[in-house]
């Protein structure tokens, strides 16, 4: 399921839910009766205000996906600042909780056993009232400075080998309390001023509601098949980053993630739109090999192709078979327990076996072979975010908004050339190399679900005059007079950026 716990969800500020918030305090509080060692009206409202909210705010979220809310039925899953836990008081959420129930502004869509979640949705009035706002942009409370770093490992046995469970044989995430240090200071207090950036930002989609509608039933469909977990429901107001470090080791991983925009299939990624205007997204070529290559001491040729490893009929950087070659590769240098076997339908695309693919990527990079089945993949990645995080901190100083994309950058069009810079001035001063990067296309409606190579040919048989993917223009708002969601979304960003 997609459902996620109602405190995962950001807290959002808008005149609308204050509105709401008011009326549910005011029959919260009406009971309140003071008296020896109960805390002040002040305190409970205080408390009642932030659980009211955060629930609120998480049933809005939910409401225009058409999904639930997940909320624990264990007092022993609230506890003050415990990792993992809800931060928030059991009693007092129990008593926002059915106070929505006597409204009738919630209703449970499928009831938790004893010990597990319930799901919940909003109803009757509050329903409607989600309904009549549509989707519509609203400030999200900023991300706690302590939550802007995470430390994960996986379950392991006796002998330290990772726990696998189920028929899929898949590893349960475990999530550590982050090490104090200076250089952790320094992470929260970068990222906490990337955040503060990104929530002041509208990050949508133009695409029109039958091709956003055909875009989240592609996902849902990925997520069904069995597909890695990196789709999800989009929401829109899910703008903050959380750094996620690995393996119990804050120099593994470090990169950036929960973006609603990470979760796109790379195709539509195009169509995101920051503040209404277009954007092109610039990623390194080969970061990771490149990153090997550069920690071993050995030079790799900028302009080479680390994932032609002489296939027949290469048809270099546009090739159908490069995305699943790079996929391989990635999971064979992070295979660190040398569990990964090539899937069954990628060998099959490629027209070669599991033995005959790793002849010819040894071939292909035979000075960093003993690394490419090392687990190297989680080192490469802690500069790769390393470098993102100069990246992003490059541009927001000039308040100009940029997406990380682990190993990409999303900004707006205009910033290509100042992209692509930064991007390289970075990665050759983190690993004194230097490397090449790939631009992806403007897309428009009119283009979704067609290739990038599928744009280039239709640009060259149009009329330039039509503009159909160039930079010009991309500073325009996008021009649409047809009834959109993201109409609505972009529009009522608009009126509070005026406001603000």
């Amino acid at each position: 399921m997609n459902d996620l716990r109602f405190d995962w969800y950001p807290s959002l500020s808008s005149p609308q839910l204050e509105e709401r918030l008011a009326l549910l305090l005011e029959e919260l509080l009406k009971d309140y009766k003071p008296g020896r060692g109960v805390p002040s009206r002040d305190t409970y409202e205080a408390s009642y205000r932030a659980i009211g909210i955060q629930l609120l705010s998480a049933l809005y979220a939910a409401h225009h996906p058409h999904e639930a809310v997940s909320m624990p039925k264990r007092s022993g899953s609230y506890k003050k600042n415990k990792l993992g836990s809800v931060n928030y008081s059991y009693r007092n959420t129990r008593a926002v909780y059915e106070k929505l129930e006597t409204l009738g502004w919630i209703k449970i869509s499928q009831a938790g056993k004893e010990g597990s979640y319930t799901r919940i949705i909003a109803a009757g009035d509050l329903a409607r009232a989600f309904d009549e706002w549509g989707l519509i942009w609203m400030l999200p409370e900023l991300l706690a400075k302590n939550d802007c770093v995470a430390l994960r490992d996986v379950k392991r046995d006796k002998e330290g080998k990772p726990i696998r469970t189920g028929k899929k044989k898949k590893t349960t995430k475990i999530d550590l309390e982050v090490p104090e240090s200076e250089l952790t200071d320094q992470h929260r207090t970068n990222l906490s001023y990337i955040n503060n950036k990104l929530r002041q930002h509208s990050i949508s989609l133009d695409l029109n509601n039958e091709h956003l509608l055909q875009l989240q039933k592609e996902m849902a469909q990925k997520k069904k098949e069995g597909v890695e977990d990196s789709y999800r429901s989009l929401h829109f107001q899910r703008v903050q980053l959380t750094r996620i470090f690995s393996r119990g080791s804050m120099e593994l991983g470090g990169r950036f993630y929960r973006g609603w925009w990470q979760s796109l299939p790379s195709k539509h990624r195009p169509h995101i739109r920051i503040d209404g205007k277009k954007t092109i997204e610039v990623d390194y070529s080969g970061m990771s090999l490149r990153i090997i290559y550069a920690l071993a001491g050995q030079r790799f040729d900028s302009n080479a192709d680390p994932y032609d490893i002489g296939l027949p009929q290469w048809e270099g950087l546009g090739d159908s078979r490069r995305k699943s070659v790079k996929k391989i590769i990635n999971a064979l240098i992070n295979d660190e327990d040398h569990v990964f076997s090539i899937p069954k339908r990628d060998l099959k695309e490629l027209k070669v076996t599991d033995e005959e693919f790793r002849l010819l990527l040894v071939k292909k990079h035979p000075l960093i072979e003993k690394e490419l089945s090392s687990g190297i993949g989680l080192k490469t990645q802690y500069i790769d975010s390393q470098i993102a995080e100069a990246v992003m901190l490059d541009f927001w100083k000039e308040d100009v908004a940029v997406l990380p994309v682990h190993d990409s950058f999303v900004v707006p069009a205009g910033f290509q050339m100042a992209l692509e810079a930064s991007m390289k001035n970075h990665f050759n001063l983190l690993t004194g190399s230097d490397i090449s990067l790939e631009a992806e296309v403007v897309k428009l409606d009119g283009h979704f679900g067609l290739s990038k190579g599928e744009i280039l040919e239709l640009e060259a048989a149009e009329d330039e005059s039509q503009g159909i993917v160039s930079g010009i223009g991309s500073w325009d708002d996008v021009a649409d007079n047809q009834r959109r969601i993201t109409n609505k979304y972009l529009s009522s960003w608009d009126r509070w950026k005026i406001s603000s």
